[in-house]
């Protein structure tokens, strides 16, 4: 009686496990894959676009870890908003390197690098003064690398923030998000004029065929 009484005591004294965060289930996921994409996504972000951040990313020059996570704010995250986040996952993962934390919407993206000096802030900044707000992810991401291995981030930041001071407006994109749907709705519109020419030779025969008709009457 005496060890299952001691079992049982031990059993009621031990605390519960504390809850997995955010920060500690997606640095664990970064540690063996240096691009993670939530599955609680708004809108689907198909496997073509997850294949292009990792191809975005892997164009680095330095280790970089891009987190595409639900949007993160202090509202609906106790740790805090995207920095926080990014402070976290840094501490967790105990590597060097860029870090970036982005919403599916591509709005809002949020840069911090350790270790490593890249101009970040300045491609941070000429990402969301010129692209539209529905750019998406992919070219938020993909634009944010050309800016660093550009080597004139500073230069194209400066740029955009004086078209955007003369008033400039930057135009969203068409809604075909890539070479693909323009091809199909190129294959549309060339099939909707394929039709509307046959049907406009057969108006012109019949009319053609009914003036010989008259004419014989006559």
């Amino acid at each position: 009686m005496i060890p299952l009484i001691v079992g049982t005591a031990l059993a009621v004294t031990t605390p519960p496990a504390p809850p997995v965060t955010r920060a500690a289930y997606v640095a664990e996921r970064l540690a063996r894959d240096p691009v993670f994409i939530t599955d609680l996504a708004p809108r689907a972000i198909t496997a073509r676009d997850a294949a292009r951040i990792r191809t975005a990313i892997g164009r680095m020059p330095v280790p970089t870890y891009a987190a595409v996570v639900s949007d993160v704010t202090p509202e609906n995250d106790p740790q805090g908003g995207p920095d926080r986040l990014i402070a976290l996952l840094h501490d967790k993962l105990g590597r060097s390197g860029v870090y970036l934390v982005v919403p599916p919407s591509g709005i809002g993206l949020t840069v911090e690098q350790f270790g490593t000096n890249l101009p970040v802030t300045a491609a941070e900044r000429e990402v969301t003064i010129s692209e539209p707000y529905n750019a998406g992810v992919v070219r938020v991401v993909e634009r944010f690398v050309d800016d660093l291995r550009s080597g004139q981030a500073q230069q194209r930041y400066d740029k955009a923030y004086a078209k955007d001071r003369a008033g400039h407006k930057v135009k969203p994109y068409a809604e075909a998000d890539d070479e693909t749907d323009l091809a199909q709705q190129a294959g549309v519109y060339s099939g909707m004029g394929v039709a509307l020419l046959a049907a406009l030779l057969l108006l012109v025969v019949r009319l053609r065929g009914r003036g010989k008709k008259n004419g014989t009457k006559r």
